[in-house]
């Protein structure tokens, strides 16, 4: 993910209140991260719009949020507000307009970085997406969900052996935070298959077993990786659009892992034109899809 907001995966998404603690936080430095939740602006215009945010109301949340621009064009909190919600509606050139205008006024503001970053992944720039996440971890380095982010996009661009790097530092940064995900783990694992790395492959991917959540996704996932279920009873696993996604996205990466590339092309094509386009995994199995086609035009 929508890589933007992920409503199904609390660790993958960024949620509203440390969204809205990072409107407070522009000043502190790299090293400093958020402890608690800050109070919300006195505004009630804005307070509202923050509520009706996060309770789903993503429209009505716009309305107030550019009400309250109408009034004061750089209120910050409005600014990030408004760009989140953009996110959210999935109109992501706005979104990316949004957030990039605040980093040129705040140019130290990690979670616009990161913002601007997602944007521009959801409109498959992973150049652009690219440099905003390497600001973001440079501005704010103790930041798990910001390691992902520029994990995944470096797996989009086939920079392999730096994906392995930064979802390394990913669940390092998770656990320094006292957070909790296994996916910089499945980047790592994929990762390291692809650069030939069997010994770290097997290494991150006991890790995930580890470490996997107990009876819930994606631990189906895992077991599926470790072959204690096959792909057929990964699919049965899936209770969602989202989760469909993964799954087909896994064992494509699994079986273009094993040189099975037709069969992986299968899966991947599944996701391109049925995935849930809030996840990761659903750009990831269309920039390896386009990697292929590339390849094989190649002389």
């Amino acid at each position: 993910m929508m890589a933007t907001t992920r409503n199904n995966r609390l660790s993958r998404i960024q949620p509203i209140l440390l969204l809205l603690a990072s409107i407070w936080t522009l000043n502190l430095s790299a090293q400093e991260h958020i402890s608690s939740a800050p109070q919300l602006s006195r505004n009630p215009l804005l307070t509202e719009a923050y509520q009706l945010l996060e309770s789903g109301d993503s429209d009505g949340a716009l309305e107030h949020f550019q009400e309250v621009l109408s009034e004061d064009q750089q209120d910050l909190s409005a600014l990030l507000g408004q760009a989140m919600t953009y996110a959210e509606l999935q109109r992501y050139d706005e979104a990316f307009a949004s957030y990039d205008a605040i980093v040129q006024t705040h140019p130290r503001h990690a979670f616009a970085w990161n913002g601007r970053g997602l944007a521009a992944f959801n409109m498959e720039d992973f150049d652009t997406a690219l440099s905003s996440f390497q600001q973001a971890t440079a501005e704010q380095p103790i930041n798990g969900f910001f390691y992902e982010t520029l994990a995944w996009t470096q797996m989009c661009r086939g920079d392999f052996s730096q994906a392995a790097i930064s979802a390394k530092t990913a669940t390092l940064m998770y656990n320094r935070k006292n957070e909790s995900s296994v996916y910089p783990q499945l980047i790592a694992y994929f990762a390291y298959l692809e650069t030939g790395d069997l010994q770290n492959a097997q290494v991150a991917l006991k890790y995930a077993q580890h470490n996997k959540p107990l009876n819930q996704w994606p631990s189906p996932v895992i077991d599926y990786l470790s072959d204690s279920i096959d792909a057929a009873e990964l699919i049965s696993y899936v209770t969602d659009s989202a989760q469909e996604t993964e799954a087909h996205t896994y064992i494509g990466l699994k079986l273009r892992a094993n040189h099975q590339n037709e069969a992986a092309k299968r899966h991947f094509n599944w996701v391109a034109r049925h995935g849930d386009t809030r996840v990761f995994e659903y750009t990831l199995a269309r920039a390896l899809n386009i990697q292929n086609s590339v390849a094989l035009l190649a002389p």
